[in-house]
């Protein structure tokens, strides 16, 4: 799951450095913006097949690798 996760992020944001810091804030670090969550949000329905809306989810949820594994996690 988090491998997983770790690569949609790296695909949308293009770095990886965020493979060594799993609690870096990606929207403090200008990393992830609003058009980022959606690609975030379509390539998660593409690997998981989940199909997640922007309002199902928080900023937070989605403001580091481990909270978005977390969250799916939870979903799945």
């Amino acid at each position: 799951m988090e491998e997983k996760v770790l690569q949609i992020l790296i695909d949308v944001i293009g770095n990886d450095d965020i493979a060594e810091e799993k609690d870096t804030d990606l929207f403090e670090a200008g990393l992830l913006d609003s058009l980022g969550i959606i690609e975030v949000l379509l390539k998660i329905e593409e690997v998981f097949g989940l199909r997640l809306q922007p309002t199902d989810l928080e900023k937070k949820d989605m403001a580091t690798v481990n909270n978005l594994v977390k969250f799916l996690s939870e979903k799945l």
